[in-house]
């Protein structure tokens, strides 16, 4: 018997020099990298069985596009240490000095700490973003328990870049240019968002419809393999001389994770494609003011043969390459036989490879003064083209219109109405006639009727007021958020039923009212806030103990309090965050 002791107590040694020595780190990978890698940040826990993933969520610098979980068992001099580490790969944010703050965990009613960090990132790439794949131990184990968890646990390489290019380095004021964005990667791309404005000062310009799909092509560049997308393209006319600069465009990004994981999110980040320097000449003074591409002009009637009391419609249409936006139809005027109105114009544009063509529509009434053969004579229309470098003009054949019959007296004169064409003096035949009816029975003069006017009128008039009076005011006002923050904390403790969860409660309700976030608020932070805003030192010492005491309930079953003494702590907690409430600012 005694020999089976000697046994069971050596174990139990053994055992307890094991879980004695208990470690809570931290490291990463780097302290200088570029906005466009990651950086591996790694919590390793020794000698702590199973413990639950720590709280991260203070590290407001980085974004983390991945995590994993690894456990291994090391056997040292007869004494065995489990390990198990949490990876987090990190992307920056931000140029500059970024921060990730000391990481805490609570175990056996003691707080660990992990040291902090500081990490410089920079523009571009200092490091290339792929690590080997590392020996993975019979013991590691993924979070998820994931077979393909191999494949996932480092993110892949990212080599992604964006160009932009233009047909032409010299033109002239008014010619159009082509614009086009390259996308070159060697990454699977999801989506890819315009983040920064496409407005280029210096220039007209037309964007290409977005396709919903692109294709790529492929391109070998410095012995690698690219997919090319063109993913945006613009027409630009320059609209004054001199040197103009199209800004660079910035995009946003997701590349698809290449794992296995029915888990995993795309990543983002961001490209800016590069700025280009043109130079833009001014015509000629004889060509000044011209439109700049290749354009042609015709005019036509809907009829060769009108009686003088209707109306004809001339359309006018110039069509060919050229900035259509700002191409004005040639002037046509009345004549010693005919008169002209009002014209209605639309624009039609089309996009090609290589560039933009459209026309512009004019519908021209024309009225007529007398009978017989009225010669509408022919127009120009007079442009500069690029290409031949000289003014050309293009003209439109002469219209012959038989006019006949015998003009009414009451129409004499015309006038034109929202594009339209009405006689002044003739009768007006929709009018009905007969006898005046009786609309004092009618639906909008009764009473119910009026009243549902008066609820809709008062219902529009109480939205701008509740939108800009109670809302921006009211509601909005620091001290009524703040009161309603009490008020909302209060409610939630009557509901409790776990001591544990006062903790969270009051984490809540010093974030909501301070200011401060979660991973900053200690106890040292809260007893100089509430020195300082004159809280006496029992309050103080009482919010703490409660404090400290709910947080140890969720770890430590042996401090749970009985039934009557929860609600009892309850409510002489809700008389103390009244008092504290009425000093804190």
């Amino acid at each position: 018997m005694k020999k089976y002791l000697a046994i069971l107590l050596f174990l139990l040694s053994i055992i307890n020099l094991g879980s004695a020595d208990v470690e809570f780190l931290a490291s990463v990978d780097a302290e200088l990298i570029g906005l466009e890698d990651y950086l591996v940040y790694t919590i390793t826990f020794k000698g702590i069985q199973n413990p639950v993933k720590p709280d991260v969520s203070g590290i407001g610098d980085f974004n983390i596009i991945q995590t994993s979980r690894s456990s291994e068992f090391k056997f040292i001099n007869g004494i065995s240490s489990s390990y198990v580490n949490f990876l987090y790969y990190l992307a920056p944010l931000k140029e500059g000095t970024l921060v990730i703050p000391p990481v805490k965990y609570i175990y056996n009613n003691k707080v660990l700490k992990t040291q902090g960090f500081k990490i410089v990132a920079t523009k571009g790439s200092i490091k290339k973003n792929v690590v080997k794949k590392n020996r993975r131990s019979l013991f590691d184990l993924d979070e998820d328990l994931s077979p393909f968890k191999s494949f996932r646990s480092t993110p892949q390489e990212i080599d992604v870049k964006l160009k932009a290019q233009i047909s032409k380095r010299s033109v002239l004021v008014g010619e159009q240019l082509i614009y086009r964005i390259f996308l070159y990667s060697r990454n699977r791309i999801e989506s890819v968002n315009l983040i920064s404005g496409q407005s280029f000062p210096g220039f007209w310009q037309e964007w290409y419809p977005v396709k919903k799909s692109i294709d790529g092509v492929n391109e070998v560049i410095d012995g690698k393999n690219y997919q090319v997308y063109e993913i945006r393209k613009a027409v630009l006319f320059p609209s004054k001389g001199g040197e103009l600069l199209i800004p660079s465009v910035r995009f946003e990004l997701s590349l698809s994770d290449n794992s296995f994981s029915f888990f995993s999110t795309p990543r983002k980040i961001t490209r800016s494609t590069n700025s280009i320097k043109i130079k833009a000449e001014n015509l000629s003074e004889n060509s000044e003011n011209l439109p700049v591409g290749r354009l042609s002009i015709k005019v036509k009637a809907n009829k060769s043969s009108i009686d003088i009391n209707e109306i004809l419609s001339v359309t006018i249409e110039v069509k060919g390459f050229g900035n259509i936006k700002t191409l004005k139809i040639p002037e046509f005027s009345k004549g010693e036989s005919f008169s002209v109105f009002p014209s209605k114009i639309t624009r039609n544009i089309g996009y090609r490879a290589d560039g933009i063509y459209g026309s512009v529509l004019a519908e021209v009434p024309v009225s007529f003064k007398g009978t017989g053969i009225v010669v509408i004579p022919a127009l120009e229309c007079k442009y500069y083209d690029p290409f031949e470098s000289k003014i050309r003009v293009s003209r439109s054949k002469e219209l012959s219109i038989n006019v006949s019959g015998i003009r009414e007296n009451n129409t004499s004169d015309m006038a034109s109405v929202s594009g339209g064409i009405a006689k002044i003096g003739s009768d007006i035949d929709f009018i009905l006639k007969g006898s005046i009816v009786d609309q004092r029975n009618f639906l909008y003069r009764s009473l119910p009727f009026r009243a549902i006017l008066l609820l809709i009128f008062m219902f529009t008039l109480f939205v701008p007021i509740y939108e800009y009076l109670i809302k921006s005011y009211i509601l909005g006002n620091e001290k009524y958020r703040k009161r309603k923050v009490v008020q909302r904390l209060l409610k939630n403790l009557d509901d409790l039923n776990e001591y544990g969860d006062i903790f969270q409660i009051i984490e809540s309700y010093l974030e909501l009212k301070t200011g401060i976030r979660r991973s900053e608020i200690n106890i040292g932070r809260i007893e100089s806030l509430f020195y300082s805003s004159g809280i006496n030192k029992k309050d103080i010492e009482e919010f703490l103990r409660i404090r400290t005491e709910s947080e140890l309930s969720r770890f430590s079953p042996s401090t749970i309090k009985t039934f009557s003494q929860f609600k009892n702590e309850i409510i002489e907690l809700k008389n103390l965050i009244k008092r504290i409430d009425l000093k804190l600012k």
